[in-house]
Formats: C-alpha cells, structure tokens, sequence
C-alpha cells in the first residue's frame, strides 16, 4: 500500500490541496467544487486525508490502480474520493476473492430478497457481483462479505463479516462529524454528528450488570447487514457484525438504548451512540426502500424499531420519525407492533402474529403450519401455546429493554406510537400468559366450538403462566426494570364502543376489568391523560368527531398505556 497522509481544517481544505487539472503527482489531486447547501460543517474539525492504492478492514481489501484520497467516517468506514478527472476510483481486486458462491460483494443492495453474497443463502444471484476491475462511480456503496467456511456448530450464517466503502464525488468537508451514508439502495443523504440532539439523552443512575459504553460500540463497529426480509435473512447477518436471530439483536438494541441514557458524561457516549445512530440511518434506508421486519415471523423481525425511533428522536428527522410512528401497516412492517394486538373480546392487549382462523386451527390441530398466530376470536394469547413457543422464548422477555427506554425517554414514546406494545410488556412481566375467560372449546374437542357459553375454554391452566420470564433476555434489562419499573402497571382500559362511525350521536363507556379499584382519565384534545385530565364518572354521549384517550391510574402501580379510539359522528 502506497499511501501519504495530510490534515486540513475544512475550511481551509480546497485552498490547499487545489492544484491543476493536469497535474496527477499523488498528494495534489484537484479537488471539486464544495457541494450544494447542507449542514454547515465546523471549521475546527479537521479533515484527515490519505492517499492510498489499496484500504483495508476487518480482513478485507480493496485495491485501485493508483492512489486516491481517502479517509474515514465518524463511526470508522471509509471513503473514497474519485479521481476528479476520470470521475471513477477503478477497484483492481476486492480481497478475499468472490469465488463464484462465497465472498461475495454487491454495489449499493437494494433488493430484499435476492443476495450475491454466499450462494449456501437463500435467493442467490452471481449475477449481482460485478466483474473486476469496476470503475466505481460516485454515490456508490461497496459492500463486501468473507463467508464462513466451515461453519461453527451453534451459528445460523454464513457470513463471517461485511465492510462497506463508499465512495464520494470529492473529499468530504468536515469528515470526521459525518456518518457513512446508508449502504442501502441508491440515496447518500448526509447526516452529521454535529446534528445530534444530544442535550435529550437522560441521565439516570445505573443499575446492576449494565455493560460499558465500550462494549455498546463493539457491538455496533461493523455494519448490521440486515436488508433480506423474513428468516432466511438470518443466514446473511455476519458472525462477527451482529447476532445472527432478531432476538439477539433485540437483546443488544435494547441493551444499548438503555445504555446511553445512563449518567457518564455525554462525550463518553459519543462513540457508542454514533455506532447506534449509524445502524438507524441504515434502517431507514432499508424501510425506504421497502424493507420490513414484521408479520408472521417469530423472533426474526425483533429489535429494529427502537433503533429507528432513536435515530429520528436525536436528528429530529421527520421522515425517520414518520417511518416509526406511522408505518404503512401495523401488522407488517415491525414485529413489536405486530405481535401486540389489543382484542376487544378480552379487552386487553393479547400476543400473535398475522393469520387466519384456518392457519391457526391448523396449527392447533396438527402441530404443523405457523406457530406464532394470533387467537382469531381475540380472547386469548395465540401461537401453538399461549405463553410458550415464540411468545415465550423469542419475542416477550426480548422486548423489556425497548420498553423500558420508551417509558424512560417520554420524548420517544409519541414516536414509538403503539401503546399496546406497552401494554403487553408490562402484562407479561407482572402476571404471564393470558387464556381467560375463553368461551371457545379446549382442543380434542373439535376444531371449532360447538358450545360457546361452557366457558371452559382452550388453555383455562395456562392463566398467568411464565410471568416474566423466556429464553432470550437481558440480565441489565432485568435489573433496570426492577429498579425503574417496580410493583406492576395498572392495565390499559377498555372503550365501548371501540371507535367507529355513527349518526348523530354515541354513548362511550370505559372500563378497567383487569385492575379492580383503579380510577379513570380520558381527554378529547388528542393529549394523553395525566392525572389532572377528567375523571370518568360514568357513560357518556359525543356528539362530535373526535379521539377518546383513557388511561388507568391506580394506588401503587404504575399508570397504565393509554388506550385511543377514533368516532365519526355523521
């Protein structure tokens, strides 16, 4: 590797390395025009710049046929500038070698299916390896894998690990605040660390077991490869980027959100958070171009969304937020609001994934098909058994740390926008699985049930099963939730009727059935309800169109999530 290093202030960048179109010794290339209006950067901040024929990180090289202006990201990856006469960086040889199944690298993915990465993953295409050597444009993102071979026992990929080199149309100003632009598809929007809100992060006391903020940024150093949907997408996450299943990244996500809003002083966290942040600017990317972590999937879709909803809190980044809270499809696109469903027949938030009455009787009939569906009638958890299964090991213990960060940090909570999540988790955490009342037959009875009014119900000994507790989980989650989530929540309360359209007018009743002796608050100004909001007293008729929010508050407990219903008075 041939290379020279230079530091210019950014302000200062163009005046000193200018020189002539036709000059080509290495260390004075022309530089192009400043870009267009943006982020002003900060003239303190230097740009370091070095001259390479060849880059490498962990374990993979990419190498040109000359020297071209290089350097780094605020989170570590690089870029590269193009020669400004050319407007190419010609890429010789990208090391290890794509074999023509394995180690494979693409420019600027965009697909959420296909992959030339390793042909052992699902949906391979050679095709979307290009032919060395490949003049790269600007605006492109090379990214390139090392498959495992052999692979160990106790992993599901076949990734070893993944880097990404983007390339620039010129040197960037101000290079060491800006984040890698998101390696998905083929907008490079810029974002810098000198936007961060960081003034919002809280401040709390610790709690046991909590991992050091150089443990968070390791977990986060390399990219999160995470744009195949569904679970053959586990087969693409690198060993040594990311934990292979969504639970694992549930775990490491929560973790880490919980993590920075601990008491170390804020340039402490600056190194962590900006890994963070950088895994959020390559989600939404990815949900830009489509990609979702949600449906029937298990625990595979777990542990995206409070990523994404940190990111667009930090940034104050309307499109980021409007991804978070407003998804195109509660059910599909994350798996935390997916799974969470609030039924109006049992009258509060139960667990299941998507799908059919026949798929879940399927399910409970044969033991085949899906084995996270939802309870069709709505009275009681779904999967193959309430409380077990996915529910049990893989998605409800995984989801305490994102919780928690979303009561903890209350500017998040109108971004995460799904009070039912909320619900749940604390549901889970302070009573179990939930199998009653059910008027449906218990299994062996008949695939349907011939006499609703038993009450016997499917699962009646499952009731409050598993209380806190699963496979996947977080000891520092644990003990964070002891010490700022103690003694249980009050439920959600119910609306009757839960919204609609009607004419002329419409009487609203609430309800707490679920947690007897608690009080009732709602608002009609699109607030949610604090304890000065009014107190229900009794049904009460609308005449207009407007949103009911109700909450429960009870001695002792926790307030609960608020509940909202919509009416349309014609």
């Amino acid at each position: 590797m041939k290379a020279s290093s230079v530091r210019f202030p950014a302000a200062f960048a163009l005046l000193l390395l200018g020189c002539s179109s036709g000059d080509n010794r290495e260390g004075s290339t022309a530089i192009p025009p400043p870009p267009g209006p943006g982020p002003a950067p900060d003239p303190g901040l230097p740009t370091v710049v070095t001259y390479a024929d060849s880059l490498t990180q962990h374990g993979i090289t990419w190498t040109f046929d000359k020297p071209y202006a290089t350097g780094q990201y605020a989170n570590g990856d690089f870029w590269v500038a193009v020669d400004p006469g050319t407007q190419t960086v010609r890429v010789i040889t990208i090391s290890p070698p794509f074999t023509g199944s394995m180690n494979g690298w693409e420019v600027n993915p965009a697909d959420k299916v296909k992959q030339g990465f390793d042909s052992r993953i699902y949906d391979f295409d050679p095709a979307r390896v290009p032919a060395l050597p490949y003049d790269a444009l600007p605006g492109k993102s090379i990214v390139k894998a090392i498959s495992l071979n052999p692979v160990p026992a106790g992993i599901q990929t076949f990734l070893k690990t993944a880097a990404v080199l983007t390339v620039v149309p010129e040197i960037p100003l101000s290079a060491s605040t800006l984040f890698r632009p998101p390696y998905f598809g083929p907008d490079k929007p810029t974002y810098r660390t000198t936007d961060l809100q960081t003034q919002l992060l809280p401040s709390i006391a610790p709690s046991a077991n909590a991992p050091t903020l150089d443990i968070v940024r390791q977990w986060f150093e390399r990219v999160w490869l995470d744009h195949k949907e569904g679970w053959t997408g586990r087969a693409m996450h690198p060993a040594d980027n990311m934990p292979d299943y969504g639970a694992g990244m549930a775990v490491e996500t929560g973790e880490a959100a919980l993590r920075l809003m601990l008491d170390d002083p804020v340039g402490e966290k600056v190194p962590a958070l900006i890994r963070f942040v950088q895994y959020g600017i390559d989600l939404y990317a990815m949900r830009l171009g489509g990609v979702v972590w949600g449906g029937a999937g298990g625990g595979h879709g777990v542990g995206r969304k409070i990523v994404l909803a940190f990111a667009g809190l930090l940034f104050n980044h309307a499109g980021m937020i409007a991804a978070t809270a407003n998804p195109p499809s509660k059910d599909n696109t994350f798996s935390e609001d997916g799974s969470c469903l609030y039924a109006i027949p049992a009258r509060t938030t139960l667990w299941g994934q998507p799908g059919t009455a026949a798929q879940y009787w399927n399910n409970q009939l044969t033991g085949s098909g899906g084995r996270s569906v939802r309870d069709p009638y709505g009275y009681i958890d779904g999967g193959e058994i309430p409380g077990g299964v996915y529910q049990f090991c893989c998605t409800s213990q995984t989801w305490k740390g994102a919780a928690l960060a979303v009561h903890l940090m209350p500017q998040l909570r109108p971004i995460w926008n799904y009070e039912p999540f909320l619900d749940y988790v604390d549901r889970w955490v302070d009573f179990g699985a939930w199998t009653q009342p059910d008027p449906y037959a218990p299994l062996g009875s008949g695939a349907f049930d011939t006499d609703p009014s038993n009450g016997i119900g499917r699962y009646p000994a499952l009731h409050g099963t598993n209380k806190n507790s699963g496979y996947w989980g977080s000891v520092f989650a644990n003990s964070m939730w002891t010490q700022y989530r103690p003694a249980g929540t009050a439920r959600m309360p119910h609306i009757q009727p839960y919204g609609g359209t009607f004419a002329g007018s419409v009487v609203v009743n609430l309800q707490t059935p679920h947690t007897p002796g608690a009080i009732l608050r709602y608002t009609t100004d699109g607030s949610d309800p604090t304890a000065g909001s009014p107190l229900f007293t009794g049904p009460f008729p609308i005449t207009t169109s407007l949103t009911i929010r109700a909450r429960a508050f009870a001695p002792g407990l926790n307030d609960s999530a608020v509940n909202r219903a919509s009416f349309t008075i014609n």
